[in-house]
């Protein structure tokens, strides 16, 4: 299977309007929705294979904002086939991202490394998941939050995954924790 992605790729003495050093880790609301909407795509500059590159600032940028790109691109995209869905299909083609519904913040929990957020997850779509040894909400996944179908958003990080609550509800719902970002 192949993708087709565009994006602005410029020479290298092509300039941005800001520095990679000024541009976020964490994805944006522009990053994932607004670029979508203006039809704008990312700045990249091309990775040099042949010769060197001018200097170190130039090196980072040109790999900082390649790196950026491979993460942001498929969550992006999944998230704009989402937004195509009509409510309550079923989420069998997409594959950059998981559908976990009824979702719901249950409390904040005050931890010696900060506030985390305990979350309820209904995974009675994922039945067949052997939660043990999948790679589904492990501690480090991104997860991304929205009530109204990523109009609006939030970021978080698994911060604990406990594998006793998910045979503890009888594999209808799973609590873990979570950090906002």
């Amino acid at each position: 299977m192949s993708h087709v992605f565009s994006a602005m790729i410029t020479n290298v003495n092509s300039k941005s309007s800001n520095s990679f050093r000024q541009l976020s880790v964490i994805p944006t609301h522009r990053d994932i929705i607004a670029s979508q909407i203006d039809d704008e795509e990312p700045f990249l500059r091309k990775n040099k294979i042949k010769g060197p590159y001018y200097n170190e600032e130039h090196y980072l940028d040109v790999q900082f904002r390649l790196l950026r790109e491979d993460f942001l691109r498929p969550l992006r995209d999944g998230i704009k086939q989402v937004m195509a869905m009509p409510s309550h299909s079923t989420d069998e083609s997409l594959q950059d991202v998981r559908i976990f519904e009824n979702v719901k913040i249950l409390k904040p929990v005050c931890t010696s490394s900060g506030v985390r957020y305990s979350v309820r997850f209904d995974i009675s779509k994922f039945a067949r998941v052997q939660w043990e040894n999948s790679k589904r909400l492990v501690f480090g996944s991104l997860l991304c939050l929205s009530k109204d179908n990523f109009r609006s958003f939030v970021f978080a990080t698994v911060a604990d995954r406990n594998l006793h609550n998910v045979s503890k509800v009888r594999k209808t719902f799973t609590v873990i924790s979570v950090t906002l970002i």
